[in-house]
Order: structure tokens, then C-alpha cells, then sequence
């Protein structure tokens, strides 16, 4: 488990290092006429999440050298590295098939697969969480484009 969180740190912490340099100066736009600048909330966060991220690895340093465990292990469980990545391999199918089609003509599949997928079988909850959000998102845009915001 230190091992594990050692890692996670450090994958919160290179995350939110890669959002200060790289992600909020170049994406997170501008609009001088705004009453807090767009970047604020993002720098914010990121700053949380770097400080979280440098804690969880300095306490999983320190239970490593008071234990002599090693960051790195020499026996790595690939079978359950690979378990640990389908729901990221998931995403991704799952966002390319996004850009084929209208969310609102797949978003509950998607949602719903994942869910039954993670092991969730009672039905109303299936239901609820994965239709009740994509109805909404078109029952909003429609609303949008009928007073013109979108």
C-alpha cells in the first residue's frame, strides 16, 4: 500500500505540474471583461492538487525508508495492471465513439455499460444514473436554443 501511495502522488503531482505549465497558460482562454480572471479557479485547483499530491508522497517516502520497501517492484502483477486499465481503455473507445455520434444518441449506453461494467446491477440506479443525466443535458440544450443562448 506505500508503494501505491507513493505512485499516486507522484502522478498527482506530475498532473498538477503539467496543469500549471502547460495546460492553464495555454487553454484556459482569456476576457478582460470578467470579474475574475478564467485562470483563477484552475491555478486554485491544480495548487490544491500539488499540495495534496507532495503530502501523499512525502508520508509514503517516509513509511518506505522507516519499512526498506523500494518505489519500484521487481515481480509486477500484470494480469492485475492490465484489470487496473480497462476502465481507462473504456473511456477512450467511448470518447471516440462521441465523435462519431450525438451524446444524447449514446450517452446512456455508454454510462450504463460502464456502470454495469464496474458492478453495478440493481436497475433503477442503471437507469437513473445513466439516462436521467443525458435527458436532462437535451432537455437543457433545447431550452437553450429556444431562448436563443445557444
Amino acid at each position: 500500500m506505500v508503494r501505491q501511495n507513493f505512485w499516486s502522488g507522484m502522478v498527482v503531482v506530475g498532473f498538477a505540474l503539467l496543469a500549471l505549465i502547460w495546460i492553464i497558460p495555454n487553454y484556459a482562454g482569456s476576457n478582460p471583461f470578467a470579474q475574475m480572471p478564467p485562470e483563477l479557479v484552475p491555478n486554485i485547483a491544480a495548487w490544491i492538487m500539488l499540495i495534496c499530491g507532495v503530502i501523499i508522497t512525502l508520508g509514503a517516502v517516509i513509511d518506505m525508508v522507516r519499512t526498506g520497501e523500494t518505489p519500484l517492484a521487481h515481480d509486477i502483477d500484470w494480469i492485475g495492471l492490465a484489470w487496473a486499465l480497462w476502465p481507462f481503455v473504456y473511456v477512450a473507445v467511448a470518447i471516440y465513439l462521441l465523435t462519431l455520434f450525438k451524446i444524447t444518441y449514446i450517452g446512456a449506453v455508454l454510462i450504463g455499460g460502464m456502470l454495469f461494467l464496474l458492478g453495478e446491477r440493481r436497475w433503477y440506479i442503471l437507469l437513473g444514473c445513466s439516462v436521467v443525466p443525458v435527458l436532462m443535458l437535451y432537455v437543457l440544450s433545447v431550452y437553450m436554443m429556444r431562448i436563443g443562448v445557444v
